[in-house]
């Protein structure tokens, strides 16, 4: 592809040394780039990197102040480099594995079970008594769709995936492998006898209701509800490694990245973004468009939008106003010190000029 009908396709304007009919013949960092491939410059972290990529042409901002590369290469300006490079990827790789519509010999599908138009089941997958499957979704191997749960239309389940009873996904959900959707919540009572202590379970008789468009990573764990439902709202995104637990409600459009954990019963709003590592007591309500930065503790509501950090979390600010009450005080200890020492010195000075 010529360089001209890249910037072409990605809606891009051109400039420096590299020729218009340069050939562009794949795609790479900035670092690893060779004559040929085009790159992106979207986080300004890899600016230096600019200057000695060795890439044909770079994607960057329309108000990037940064000078094409040394090597000879173009910039490429663009609305924004992240989406312009994911159109350009498509071209330089092989396509997406799509799966032709059938039902793989060893897969075990129930007599009561049903499935929908253009619906691929792979390899030893089991779909459940009474399990509804929309049309054209993609089981793939080992996955288990259990009793009477139903699945919108174009859902994709990756190797390992197990739906369980009575669970209940939108259209379009994606769960990639090794992610459990229903399992129990962790819910126990102790009771302390004559016999000594006895752990009984509690019953976790609800389900797991997952909206439209929602996407969820590798050995992710979405517990079923005690009752009820546990609730993830449309175009939610949830990293890998993710626990949430019984009864938690999510709004639409929140984000959920690598090893949060969310306790039970807390309740998120529209649009909430959750960093990695961050940790959210039980019971919680957690307001619209608010941000949990990462390795936060959260452990009250957060009702107002803004960013929180720190544990137990608070907002940004006061969290900096924190960060730096240690090194007042250290200024002001020295501060005492040297008062106290020129308060020794003249009062040493007015004892001597008293003798």
């Amino acid at each position: 592809m010529r360089l001209s009908e890249l910037a072409a396709l990605v809606g891009g304007r051109l400039e420096g040394a590299a020729p218009p009919d340069a050939e562009i013949t794949g795609v790479s960092s900035l670092h690893d780039a060779l004559p040929g491939d085009v790159s992106f410059l979207a986080n300004p972290k890899y600016a230096k990197q600019l200057a000695s990529t060795k890439a044909t042409a770079v994607l960057v901002r329309e108000d990037c102040a940064l000078p094409p590369p040394e090597a000879g290469g173009a910039l490429l300006r663009v609305e924004s480099p992240d989406l312009a490079f994911a159109k350009a990827v498509p071209l330089f790789t092989k396509p997406a594995i799509v799966r032709a519509p059938g039902i793989h010999p060893s897969a075990v599908v129930d007599p009561t079970a049903k499935l929908g138009r253009d619906v691929y089941v792979g390899p030893l997958a089991v779909i459940g008594p009474g399990a509804v499957v929309g049309d054209r979704c993609v089981i793939e191997a080992h996955a288990v769709v259990a009793d009477e749960a139903v699945l919108g239309e174009e859902c994709h389940l990756y190797p390992m995936v197990s739906i369980r009873e009575r669970c209940r996904l939108g259209n379009r959900v994606t769960i990639h492998n090794g992610t459990v959707i229903g399992a129990d919540g962790f819910g126990y009572n102790t009771k302390v006898g004559p016999d000594g202590i006895r752990v009984e379970k509690i019953p976790q008789l609800g389900n797991v209701e997952i909206g439209d468009d929602v996407e969820i990573g590798a050995n992710a764990a979405i517990d079923r509800a005690r009752f009820g439902s546990t609730v993830i709202g449309p175009h939610t995104k949830i990293d890998n490694l993710v626990q949430i637990a019984h009864n938690v409600r999510t709004g639409p459009y929140c984000g959920i990245v690598a090893q949060v954990g969310i306790a039970g019963s807390t309740h998120l709003g529209t649009g909430v973004m959750i960093w990695g590592q961050a940790g959210l007591a039980g019971h919680l309500e957690i307001g619209d468009r608010v941000e949990i930065l990462a390795h936060a503790g959260v452990a009250g509501d957060l009702k107002e939008p803004g960013s929180y950090l720190g544990s137990p979390a608070v907002t940004k600010r006061e969290a900096i106003r924190q960060f730096h009450v240690p090194r007042a005080v250290e200024n002001l200890k020295a501060d005492v010190a040297a008062l106290k020492a020129q308060l020794k010195s003249l009062e040493d000075k007015l004892a001597q000029e008293g003798k």
